[in-house]
């Protein structure tokens, strides 16, 4: 790998400021992506009892509201200086990581996940958070790709969800149609080992995955550190979302300093 295959380019820059996304031309070293499947295998057989479609934060060794045996690899993974270098350009350079998450799409049972933005669920305050997504199988057109709807970001609004129960989907809060045209929707296919970046307020969703192959990939949440994590409001978000451990969930400070000097990194540690 080049050196400038972990730098952004201008091009790049704005085309993220632009759609909301991009997909740099940064690609895992090999034995990073081993390692990283390597530990999903760990993770699948350490948590059998949890369903592999959404697993919150595997990067924690005391386990949160879903109960995730998880390992400080995920962490080391998580805070790649190549990944925290592109990131540094998106969102500056004081950065705290505030989540991860595996969605596993398992072969022929991986599940839809409806339009919505990522904001809606998330205490914090003013609203910013870059999400790295890092695919650990080929993604394609067949297994469930994430779908984008470019530019929905740029309003910086949350647009109205609505509940919508049903055990086939991976969450239920599901963003109302009068916001977007799906026709408009761009697919994210990627090969094992790249990686993209979005914006937290851009609408997206996945089909569910009918294939015999699974479509794993690794989520990563930063956040700007002039931002306030406010754990206060995510105990009230906890009412709902229960699973999701938002009132409790460690912060870690992983380029900078906290700016905002209101965020409490000693919380979940």
């Amino acid at each position: 790998m080049n050196m400038s295959d972990a730098t952004l380019t201008n091009a790049q820059i704005a085309q993220y400021k632009d759609k909301g996304y991009i997909v740099p031309d940064y690609r895992l070293p090999k034995s990073m992506l081993q390692k990283m499947r390597q530990q999903y295998e760990t993770l699948l057989r350490d948590n059998a009892a949890i369903p592999a479609d959404f697993m919150l934060g595997p990067h924690l060794t005391k386990p949160g509201s879903q109960g995730i045996r998880g390992s400080n690899a995920w962490l080391e993974f998580a805070t790649n200086p190549d990944l925290m270098n592109m990131a540094a350009q998106l969102i500056g350079e004081n950065i705290i990581l505030w989540g991860t998450t595996i969605f596993g799409k398992p072969a022929k049972s991986g599940k839809e996940t409806p339009w919505h933005q990522d904001g809606d669920y998330y205490p914090i305050r003013p609203l910013e958070t870059l999400t790295i997504w890092i695919a650990l199988d080929d993604v394609t057109l067949d297994n469930g790709p994430m779908r984008f709807i470019p530019g929905s970001h740029k309003g910086k609004n949350l647009y109205s969800h609505h509940w919508q129960k049903n055990p086939d989907l991976t969450i239920n809060e599901v963003c109302d149609a009068k916001h977007f045209d799906a026709s408009k929707s761009e697919d994210l296919l990627l090969e094992a080992g790249q990686v993209s970046f979005h914006d937290v307020y851009m609408i997206h969703g996945s089909s569910a995955n009918h294939t015999e192959h699974r479509r794993a990939a690794f989520i990563v949440r930063l956040m700007p550190a002039d931002c306030h994590y406010d754990h206060a409001l995510g105990q009230e978000m906890g009412k709902k979302h229960a699973a999701h451990d938002y009132g409790y969930r460690p912060l870690f400070l992983v380029r900078g300093r906290d700016v905002s000097e209101k965020n409490d990194l000693l919380i979940g540690h």
